[in-house]
């Protein structure tokens, strides 16, 4: 009796057929850092923003690296070295909402960036120099490929926080990548599951009531 109860049961919550919403946001940078355009794309599967990113090249290791935002500063003092400050392209600021004119200081390691409108299907493009720190080679070109190891932090609209970590690019030596995915909410069974589990509930309390007569006829 209680196989035919479970069996039962497994069937009717069968019904339910609720797909789960899953956050997602890929990340890209090809070429040369000093010149290229990074790229963030929300590929999540229902709607959920990307509310916040962050880029951290800190955890990049042997070799350390920092973004070079002020022309022949701190983080690469080469005599004729420039500097590339964060700033969005292609319009792509606007249209994800990004926050404010965000100032990212030279020599350090943390790009950090909000959002108010970066729907899933869109693209934030920006710009940004990246150099080794301390000046190790004065007037270097850093590329995608040079970032693998930094870490990303993702924050959603449904509450799901996400790390991914930059990795090779097959087939491209100058590019790096990644790619994040979340979990999907416990699914909400539609109303005409939700009504046939009633029946299901009632068909049980039939099979038990009945029990105790098929036992007495024996």
């Amino acid at each position: 009796m209680r196989l035919a109860k479970a069996s039962l049961m497994l069937g009717i919550l069968g019904f339910s057929g609720v797909a789960s919403a899953v956050p997602s946001l890929t990340f890209i940078i090809d070429g040369d850092t000093f010149s290229q355009p990074y790229a963030i794309t929300n590929s999540s599967t229902a709607g959920e923003r990307v509310v916040r990113f962050q880029l951290d090249l800190s955890t990049i290791a042997p070799r350390s690296f920092c973004y070079d935002t002020v022309d022949n500063a701190d983080c690469n003092s080469g005599s004729v070295n420039a500097g590339v400050a964060f700033a969005a392209t292609g319009g792509t600021g606007a249209s994800t909402g990004l926050v404010g004119a965000p100032v990212v200081a030279d020599a350090t390691k943390l790009l950090d960036i909000s959002f108010t409108n970066f729907d899933a299907g869109e693209t934030f493009e920006w710009v940004i120099d990246v150099d080794e720190a301390n000046g190790v080679i004065a007037d270097q070109t850093v590329s995608g490929n040079e970032l693998i190891g930094a870490t990303a932090l993702v924050d959603f609209s449904d509450g799901q926080r996400l790390t991914g970590v930059l990795a090779a690019v097959p087939g491209n030596d100058l590019a790096s990548q990644f790619t994040v995915t979340g979990t999907g909410p416990i699914p909400i069974p539609e109303p005409t599951s939700l009504a046939l589990l009633g029946l299901g509930l009632g068909a049980l309390g039939f099979i038990r009531r009945q029990s105790p007569r098929l036992g007495a006829g024996k």
